[in-house]
């Protein structure tokens, strides 16, 4: 696989919509769609800063509007316009992934191996119907293209090993492509092994885990545009540290097999179809005995002195798919047609202090969360080029819980639920309907002029709907509330976009209105909620979410080039007397300066944030006010001979302590307060195409 030919590869990909981006020279393109504008710009290599990421999330913190909840050294959360979560649809080639931790250890963007994929795809707010209902944040697509990869045919590939002094010590990747007339194969796995980085103040993090990753993807191609494919990976994490939890992780697995059938048609109603199914199954295992000293019971207690013990063996599957096709008639271009998931959770809270383990809490007392999705959107040419975009989305959803009259050592969740709710788990069904209304002006053949509105409806999880972990002090305790309503997003775009050899610039400002917006929040005996003991209960409130997105690009001249961008968000619970919305980013950007010549280039990165002092203080899950902060980053890469290319840099250059407001309290620290980023990084990578 030449570069020659993996650049005009992702220059086809990057036939979506947006300001684009592009990574691992072309092999990583980003778009951060802004509109509907079919004139996108080709894949520029200008995000060359990052060689080494942790996990799919820490390499979206480098698009413009991405900020992130550190954790660990892996289970980074990415944030978009202020939500994460399952606010966020994330999709990693086209299946639904829903890690197997109650206390999200393990986020879908987790399990994306990120070297082995052509195209991330991050569309900020809600810009398609297609992908699954909610996405009121902003949907991220995980792409692999084997086929365009399979057009040059024979044995190709590419590998590449990387290492840096901080965190992450190897990391080594291989993609095989074996192509034929009408077939082919493709092998990848990766081996990452990242030990506990030191912050900007030489303190150890505790953030070690070791990552091994390998899949087969089979194709057969009997006609130019027919499609039938297999997939399967496997990913083994172990070792896992978090010093944001009471626990770590001694081991996760995570299976996800899939099925894809692309089909091209010149006659009939039909132009395109695509029919993908898959399934991804997730055991997760965390204790707090394995990897650090267990906890001992206090003074006082019977077992006063000894080791308190406990483990949360998890599961989780999902199963799904979605049947797309295509319609083009005069200047309407259709898509329409039917996704469904099926999302399978279990987890138990153990006490080990026997030996055996004695259930005390069912966290998810097997809960199954369905949904069926019907959607159609359509782009229409207008006169003198304007865009309109419309569509609709019916979303049915069925929730159930098969233990929640079951009780362990403590309460059931039933038990949970009423002592603060006043009802029990009942099944639950939903009827959910988004809509979308876009339209694109061009003011001139380089400038264009965009507005969005939409609906969109998230249905509570499986946490927010059916968490029981109890305890006997009430504080410590987090109950979920069956019958929590489905947020209803209102949402609001208006944009500005130029593309042009003078520069390109995108901005956008944009307001969310939402109704039953699902809050975590702690029991107060708020209206409907029946205790006042400080526990971690889930309620719905009003809320109002608005912010703006800014992103640059000016060449300097043939060889120099600056970018910058800049993002805000400011939410807040209207309910309750315009409260902030805990975990909310303040103003985050970037400024980078990149210098390109045939064979080398390099750069400069400032990545910086003010301080965030509006804050939730009645809410857990913030972590206090936090302090601006910047850190600088250099990087270059050098290109020898054709099929080699050499990529270098410093991350943090300065030596910068800070955290990121979103971060979760460190536990293990109390000087930290928030689990810090890493301080000072040296890496080098070498990648290698045959």
């Amino acid at each position: 696989m030449n570069t020659l030919h993996r650049c005009a590869v992702a220059a086809a990909l990057s036939a979506a919509v947006g300001v684009t981006l592009a990574d691992e020279l072309s092999t990583i393109v980003v778009e951060d769609s802004v509109a509907i504008n079919p004139n996108a710009a080709e894949p520029e290599n200008i995000n060359r800063s990052r060689a080494i990421n942790a996990d799919g999330g820490d390499f979206l913190s480098q698009i413009p509007g991405v900020s992130i909840s550190r954790f660990g050294g892996r289970g980074i959360e990415p944030i978009i316009r202020g939500q994460s979560q399952t606010r966020l649809n994330i999709l990693l080639d086209g299946a639904y992934v829903h890690g197997g931790c109650p206390n999200r250890m393990d986020p879908p963007a987790s399990w994306a191996a990120l070297e082995t994929y052509e195209k991330v795809t991050v569309l900020k707010g809600v810009q398609s119907l297609i992908y699954g209902g909610g996405g009121s944040g902003g949907t991220v697509l995980f792409e692999r293209d084997t086929r365009s990869l399979a057009e040059d045919k024979g044995v190709h590939g590419r590998a590449s090993v990387a290492g840096s002094d901080n965190g992450v010590n190897s990391d080594a990747m291989a993609d095989i492509v074996a192509a034929g007339r009408k077939a082919y194969l493709r092998a990848f796995g990766e081996v990452k092994d990242a030990g506990n980085y030191e912050d900007g103040k030489g303190r150890e993090v505790r953030s070690a885990y070791h990552h091994a990753q390998g899949g087969l993807a089979l194709g057969l191609t009997p006609t130019p545009d027919r499609l039938f494919e297999l997939s399967f990976e496997k990913d083994n994490f172990s070792d896992a540290l978090y010093p944001g939890a009471g626990m770590d992780s001694p081991e996760e697995q995570g299976k996800l097999y899939r099925l894809r059938y692309e089909d091209r048609f010149t006659k009939g109603p039909v132009d395109r179809l695509k029919l993908e199914l898959y399934v991804s199954d997730i055991d997760h295992l965390m204790n707090n005995f394995s990897l650090r000293t267990p906890p001992v019971y206090p003074t006082g207690h019977p077992k006063a002195g000894q080791p308190m013990k406990r483990q949360t063996p998890t599961h989780s599957k999902t199963s799904g798919g979605r049947l797309l096709l295509d319609t083009t008639t005069g200047k309407n271009h259709w898509q329409y047609g039917i996704d469904l998931q099926r999302n399978e959770r279990s987890a138990t809270l153990d006490n080990l202090d026997s030996g055996s383990p004695v259930a005390l809490s069912f966290m998810w007392p097997d809960v199954t969360i369905e949904q069926i999705g019907l959607f159609a959107e359509n782009t229409r040419t207008l006169a003198g080029r304007d865009r309109l975009k419309y569509g609709l989305r019916i979303d049915h959803v069925a929730a159930s819980a098969d233990r929640v009259d079951e009780k362990p050592a403590l309460v059931s969740p039933n038990t949970a639920y009423a002592a603060y709710f006043g009802h029990e788990a009942e099944d639950q069904d939903e009827t959910n309907v988004g809509a979308l209304l876009r339209y694109e002006k061009d003011l001139s053949p380089r400038l264009t002029l965009f507005t969005g509105l939409s609906r969109s409806v998230r249905t509570a999880d499986a946490t927010e709907r059916y968490m029981n972990k109890w305890n006997s002090v009430g504080k410590k305790r987090w109950i979920g509330d069956p019958a929590i309503a489905p947020e209803k997003h209102h949402q609001l775009d208006l944009g500005l976009l130029r593309h042009g050899e003078i520069a390109t610039f995108s901005a956008v400002a944009w307001l969310d209105r939402v109704n039953d917006y699902i809050l975590r929040d702690t029991a107060r005996g708020q209206n409907g909620v029946l205790l006042s003991d400080k526990a971690d209960i889930y309620r719905n409130v009003d809320a109002e979410l608005r912010g703006f997105e800014l992103e640059a690009k000016v060449p300097l001249g043939d060889t120099l080039d600056l970018s910058g961008n800049l993002a805000q968000v400011h939410a807040t619970n209207t309910s309750d007397n315009d409260r902030p919305i805990a975990q909310t980013p303040p103003i985050e950007g970037k400024l980078q300066l990149d210098y390109s010549r045939d064979r080398w280039g390099l750069g400069a990165r400032l990545r910086f944030a003010d301080r965030q002092d509006r804050i939730d203080p009645l809410s857990k899950q913030e972590v206090g006010k936090t302090a601006a902060w910047s850190a600088l980053d250099l990087y270059a890469n050098y290109n020898l001979g054709d099929h080699f290319n050499l990529r270098a840099g410093v991350d943090n250059a300065l030596d910068r302590n800070y955290a990121r407001h979103a971060s979760r309290s460190n536990l293990l620290d109390p000087e930290a307060i928030k689990v810090n980023e890493p301080g000072r990084v040296v890496w080098l990578k070498i990648n290698a195409e045959f």
